[in-house]
């Protein structure tokens, strides 16, 4: 635990105004405003996806939730003075929510550019820049003192593991509906084996 507690005395150490207010900003994209900005991008081409990115994000924060309040883990500016609370948090630590928030839009953003577009390097170019972005997103928690190292990387993977299930649930009935609505087709038409 030394380390992360080294990690932000580091972080925080010479920080202008200008930075603090740099990483408020940029912790608030983990939040509710990056499900909306993230909704709003999704819901245009593919609805369905934007409600399971919805529904999802809403089953995480609560799932989040329970585990802070089963580890009852106290955030660092809590267990040392010299570390300053930049982010107006409370309650606890473990895992970082805005870190899931930011594994669960990276994940559902990066599969809509790679269902919508065709093109490798835009593909390429916004799964770097989305992903960099999530980290930058965890990056921030620290720097704001409100969260440990473990923390937004519990909270990213955690994040991660919640899109993927979701979108392989999705990926797999919206196979599965194609299939039944191919073998409907053919039985309308009178196409089938039998």
């Amino acid at each position: 635990m030394e380390f992360e507690v080294n990690i932000i005395k580091f972080l925080q150490s010479g920080l202008s105004n200008g930075w603090i207010s740099f990483f408020q900003v940029i912790t608030l994209f983990g939040s509710w405003l990056g499900l909306v900005i993230a909704l709003f991008i999704i819901f245009r081409k593919k609805k369905v996806m934007a409600g399971l990115m919805l529904v999802t994000f809403v089953f995480a924060v609560a799932i989040n939730f329970l585990i802070k309040n089963l580890v009852c883990r106290p955030r660092p500016f809590e267990s040392f003075d010299f570390i300053v609370n930049y982010g107006g948090e409370g309650g606890y630590s473990m895992p970082s929510g805005h870190s899931v928030s930011a594994g669960i839009l990276a994940t559902f953003l990066i599969a809509y550019i790679f269902q919508t577009s065709k093109s490798k390097s835009f593909r390429a170019c916004g799964t770097i820049f989305i992903t960099l972005f999530a980290l930058l997103i965890a990056f921030s928690r620290m720097v704001l003192g409100v969260h440990y190292f473990t923390d937004v990387i519990v909270g990213l993977v955690e994040g991660v593991v919640f899109a993927s299930i979701a979108l392989l649930i999705y990926t797999y009935y919206k196979y599965k509906m194609q299939k039944q609505v191919e073998i409907l087709m053919k039985f309308y038409k009178g196409d089938d084996d039998e």
